[in-house]
């Protein structure tokens, strides 16, 4: 004998009924088929019930019934008994449906009654179209055979009682058919047997005859290692034990009842589940045997809408008998409590249940423990929702060093704070509770460390498309491929904007992001739109990139920390700001357990900070930096030989990208002193911009020019000024450089006019030099040098630190 079970989508009209059959068909031996309700009528019941109170469904009533006559003659079953039985079950709904609108109440044990019919029904046609096969089933009334007692709508199997009545039932070599779901107590009330009963019922039909094998037919190929609503690189599980399997159904995994296992270990049947519409597919095997793949965590699930209540006190210290109390409140109201955890030093006692029955729950234990809490031995009772566990399930994490703490960082790597944790003896479940908001991003990157052989999802929001956005863009679209096929990173644009536009995908390609933004991109107001956004899609490697040199971006480094965003950026303002945001800054980063890095900060694409971060770390003390640092000045000097205006050198800087969208910044020393501050800063030194020294070279008028164009003609007004500079620098063999630098905690930027034995003579072009002398470094300074401004090198140095946090 095997036990085949066809859920509701499975038989949802005539078409799939048929295709049902030719499953049935093909097996050779004695079967027992279990049926649910067809597709969304126990829901429909339900409603009828519910509504019935207020109002009565007499349309919607009518509507099912029709739904069931119809399929009848689709089936070409429609006999005038099968006709009269549809008929009779909806008369007594209909009836029902009457008297608890009478009423204006309805009862569980109503509400059974009439949920239970859709299983009646669908079993009842099934039956008549076998025979009109020659299929030779005979039909089992269910709610004779089995027997359970407790709630009407959750009710506990009486498993002797049902054993000893299938087997007195069951004697013919034939076929049968039942309906699932549906019972009765012992009082020969309808009962059922929970949603997702019918599973159970076919497991229970399995235990009693001691089936061969108990097939489970749905719409999905098997058990998978995690929602493919959620999780879309899901896999399929081949083969799970008994435990692991009511572990992942329990912990919500829908596609098996959780009791559905109970009947089945007894006897070791084994059970499959099967995909109705891809019969050819191996599906899950459940059985005993080992497991067929070495991958100790078998899937990853949730339960949510879970409340904590927290009982703590230092009267519950070494004290017995609290735990015991605990369970005993709980279970006179019924409460089922999820998970539970209790400190070393016994002090706490935390609790999971179904957040609904939290103020139930409290006062319970208010009432319990209403003398010790009267006395000061313990606290009120405290209550917090809106909680999801999180569970790893596997039985070959016995043993396994390390499980535990790749799950913590892994959570913790992505902002997920984890509020309790439950680990039980038998390790076969790793259990952490988090805020519901981070169920799905909680699920996809523990997915995605255990079963996705290291492919790291990196999550993209891109502020800027000008001449560095756009640099960057072409590095991505570059090495998109590449990242993927060496290094298993996938780097996925979820949100591309500049000042106006934003343009926002979870598939936005790479390759095409410049068209697509001219086409898709729509207006947004204001930034915490984005910011919002980051925090209410609460992706797993959220990166935010900033190509821009934008106030109004950086003002919002914050709240994008705080969001769950690690941060890359070249644009200067945030860390040249006053100290106290700077640090403040770092600080956030810290404890959200994500990145902030500004390497571009200074010096474009050139390791400056990074190396003056690892000498601090490393224990040595910065003395003094000297540096041409302003790449843009650097290439304007040394261009600028009196044979075109200086207005004109400045004007190729900008169109080349060497300065900033106002060349003003760089030149009244703005962005130099932003960059040595920066430097200074990462050298221990707490200093403001205004703490450095500016020794200006620009005219008063070039100052105070309000927009490029007024600047440009005030260059023009005065190029005698810069031409007289440079005149006098020629005149001593000596050449004009830009420098800032800091010594013994004081820092100044100003024009400079070196000899031929200085170190910075010979920097040509848009090229940066870093001279540190550190206490390691007393006379030969560590010198730093290379190109420092330009698009495509500042790109690079962003794409640089983007691949640090990407591996951090």
């Amino acid at each position: 004998m095997i036990v085949l079970k066809f859920g509701g989508s499975s038989v949802a009209n005539a078409e799939r009924i048929k295709h049902v059959a030719s499953i049935i068909s093909n097996k050779r031996e004695q079967k027992l088929v279990v049926v649910s309700a067809l597709k969304g009528v126990t829901d429909e019941l339900k409603g009828f019930v519910h509504s019935s109170v207020e109002a009565m469904p007499k349309a919607e009533i009518l509507s099912l019934k029709q739904r069931h006559l119809d399929l009848a003659e689709e089936l070409d079953c429609g006999s005038t008994e099968l006709s009269n039985y549809i008929e009779a079950i909806f008369h007594q709904i209909e009836k029902i449906c009457l008297g608890i609108n009478a009423l204006g109440e309805c009862t569980e044990r109503i509400e059974a009654l009439v949920m239970g019919s859709g299983e009646k029904l669908s079993s009842k046609i099934i039956h008549s179209y076998f025979e009109t096969l020659n299929l030779n089933f005979k039909h089992l009334d269910s709610e004779e055979l089995i027997v359970a007692n407790g709630t009407y709508l959750v009710a506990s199997l009486d498993e002797k009682l049902t054993y000893s009545k299938i087997n007195a039932t069951i004697k013919e070599k034939t076929n049968y058919i039942a309906a699932g779901f549906i019972a009765s107590n012992h009082e020969a009330k309808p009962v059922t047997l929970g949603r997702g009963g019918s599973d159970y019922s076919a497991a229970i039909y399995a235990g009693a005859l001691n089936a061969k094998r108990l097939e489970i037919w749905s719409d999905v190929d098997g058990m998978l290692s995690a929602n493919p609503r959620i999780v879309k690189e899901a896999k399929m599980i081949r083969s799970l034990s008994y435990e692991e399997a009511f572990e992942l159904s329990y912990f919500g995994a829908k596609v098996l009842y959780p009791p559905t296992i109970r009947p089945l270990i007894a006897s070791n049947i084994p059970l499959e589940l099967k995909n109705t519409f891809a019969p050819e597919k191996e599906g899950t095997r459940i059985d005993p045997t080992a497991s067929l793949d070495d991958n100790p965590i078998k899937g990853v699930t949730a339960l949510s809408d879970v409340g904590l209540l927290n009982i703590s006190g230092i009267g519950m210290a070494n004290q017995s008998g609290y735990a015991k109390r605990v369970f005993e409140s709980l279970e006179r109201e019924s409460i089922n409590v999820i998970l539970i955890t209790q400190c070393c030093s016994e002090h706490s006692i935390c609790v999971g249940i179904n957040q609904q029955q939290l103020s139930i729950a409290r006062a319970s234990l208010n009432q319990e423990f209403s003398y010790e809490i009267k006395r000061g031995l313990l606290n009120d009772v405290e209550i917090d929702k809106d909680f999801s566990i999180i569970a790893l399930i596997g039985d070959k994490m016995i043993n396994r060093l390390g499980l535990s703490g790749k799950v913590f960082s892994v959570l913790g790597a992505n902002g997920i704070n984890i509020k309790a944790i439950a680990q039980g003896a038998s390790e076969r479940n790793i259990s952490v509770v988090v805020n519901k908001s981070n169920e799905h991003k909680a699920i996809n990157v523990l997915h995605e460390a255990f079963f996705t052989e290291n492919t790291k999802k990196i999550h993209l929001y891109i502020a800027g498309k000008g001449n560095v956005g756009g640099s960057f863009l072409k590095m991505l679209e570059k090495q998109a491929y590449f990242l993927k096929q060496q290094y298993n990173v996938e780097l996925k644009i979820v949100s591309l904007f500049n000042s106006k536009r934003h343009l926002s995908s979870e598939n936005l390609k790479i390759s095409a992001f410049e068209s697509e933004f001219e086409e898709h991109a729509v207006e947004y107001k204001d930034l915490s739109e984005i910011v919002q956004k980051i925090k209410s899609e609460n992706l797993r490697n959220s990166i935010f990139i900033d190509n821009t040199a934008s106030q109004v971006v950086s003002d919002h480094y914050e709240s994008i920390l705080n969001a769950g965003a690690s941060i890359a950026t070249c644009n200067k303002i945030a860390c040249s700001s006053d100290y106290s945001r700077y640090s403040n800054l770092k600080r956030l980063a810290k404890e959200n357990v994500l990145e902030f890095k500004y390497e571009t900060c200074v010096g474009a694409a050139l390791p400056v900070i990074k190396t003056i971060q690892d000498l601090v770390l490393s224990g040595d003390q910065i003395t003094s930096v000297e540096a041409v640092l302003s790449g843009s000045l650097n290439f304007i000097f040394n261009t600028y030989d009196g044979s075109a205006t200086f207005a004109e050198v400045v004007a190729e800087a900008k169109e080349l990208g060497y300065t900033e969208p106002n060349p003003l910044i760089d030149l009244s020393g703005v962005d130099a002193i932003r960059k040595i501050l920066i430097l200074a800063r990462e050298s221990g030194l707490e200093i403001n911009f205004e703490d450095v020294v500016n020794e200006g070279f620009l005219p008063d008028e070039c100052l105070q020019a309000e927009g490029t164009e007024d600047l440009f003609k005030a260059l023009e007004d005065n190029d005698a000024h810069f031409k007289s500079i440079y005149e006098e620098a020629q005149a001593k063999g000596e050449r004009l450089k830009v420098v800032a630098k800091f010594v013994n905690g004081k820092a100044s930027f100003g024009l400079k006019s070196v000899d031929i034995s200085h170190p910075f003579y010979n920097l040509d072009g848009k090229d940066n030099i870093f001279s540190i002398k550190t206490h390691r470094y007393p006379e030969q300074p560590l010198i730093v040098k290379g190109a420092g401004a330009g698009a495509e090198v500042t790109a690079s140095g962003v794409f640089s630190d983007l691949m640090l946090i990407v591996n951090k």
